[in-house]
């Protein structure tokens, strides 16, 4: 029996974080004409945070 828990949807979690993490940290050095780009980013990140924990398969 394997204990195996979905690596796909834990790799999709991580790159969600990722895109989050840098999103977020460059929210305050950005321009203007990059500032809605940049909070597109932050909401990709949390998109696929979410989806990367819910899509768990048994």
């Amino acid at each position: 029996m394997k204990n195996e828990q979905n690596p796909a949807s834990f790799n999709r979690f991580f790159w969600g974080l990722g895109v989050f993490a840098l999103s977020a940290s460059t929210v305050t050095l950005v321009t203007d004409p990059y500032l809605m780009a940049d909070i597109g980013l932050i909401i990709l990140g949390i998109y696929l945070m979410f989806t990367g924990l819910a899509n768990r398969k048994p």
